[in-house]
């Protein structure tokens, strides 16, 4: 069977509804022509040279990505702007490019369901619902651990489960986790939301000094394990359900940790 660049937007706007995503972020189609067959998918947590390489390499028609290169607005396209390599390439190569973000974040089954499976959270459900309505999608996961451990252990579990070398975390580390909260991801935002849901612990990324500093104020642990560690798991998903839904299509996932940061261990 035969798939076009639309039949595969369609297939996973159904798996992560546009209408999810958070107001002004760029998600779609954002390279290519919509009737354009595609043959060979590539699934990418984000771009760089290297990725754009390995799917050219893999002879991709379309990459799927959660990390588009137009979340600022492109400008200027010139050969000697080394930031406009990924989208050159594609462009040359004739491969399609498509995005599912924020609604790839919210959605049952997304990035911060997936996140609380690889926690061993029990029970997850939603740390900060869409509007008062929809309470089955939303920002970050609350659930709870089968018995509590301390946090020097957790902090170690989620490092090993990960696959990172060192993570950052803020409270004592003689203290019983319970109740854990997580979102994939920037998820920093939601100290406050997590403290008054009961959590012991917030697991996400890109915490600041202040976030740190009102964690610590408000009694929730918290743990920083990398934005790349933290979403990059929710790719396979993806590619299990467009394999489920999919009969002759060939699809590919980067093998590059492309987090740009690299661990020093102490």
């Amino acid at each position: 069977m035969s798939y076009s660049c639309r039949d595969i937007c369609k297939m996973i706007d159904l798996y992560a509804p546009p209408e999810l995503a958070m107001e002004g972020d760029p998600i779609g189609l954002h390279l290519g022509n919509p009737e354009k067959e595609v043959s060979r998918l590539f699934l990418a947590l984000e771009l760089n040279p290297a990725v754009v390489n390995e799917a050219l390499a893999y002879g991709a028609d379309m990459i799927v990505v959660h990390h588009t290169p137009f979340f600022a607005p492109v400008t200027q396209l010139r050969d000697d702007d080394r930031g406009n390599t990924v989208l050159l390439e594609l462009i040359r190569n004739n491969v399609a490019l498509f995005t599912a973000h924020t609604n790839l974040d919210a959605v049952a089954g997304g990035v911060s369901d997936v996140l609380a499976e690889i926690l061993e959270l029990d029970e997850a459900i939603v740390l900060q619902p869409i509007g008062k309505t929809v309470v089955t999608a939303g920002l970050g996961r609350i659930g709870s651990l089968r018995a509590p451990v301390t946090l020097e252990a957790y902090v170690g579990f989620i490092s090993q489960k990960l696959g990172v070398d060192g993570v950052r975390y803020v409270g004592e580390k003689s203290r019983q986790i319970g109740t854990v909260a997580c979102c994939g991801g920037s998820g920093a935002f939601l100290v406050k939301t997590a403290a008054e849901r009961g959590a012991d612990l917030l697991v996400t990324s890109d915490v600041k000094h202040h976030d740190a500093a009102l964690a610590e104020s408000l009694g929730l642990a918290l743990v920083d394990a990398g934005h790349f560690a933290t979403e990059a798991p929710m790719v396979r998903r993806l590619e299990s359900y467009l394999i489920e839904n999919t009969m002759g299509l060939s699809i590919a996932v980067s093998t590059i940790y492309a987090d740009p940061f690299t661990y020093i261990k102490s």
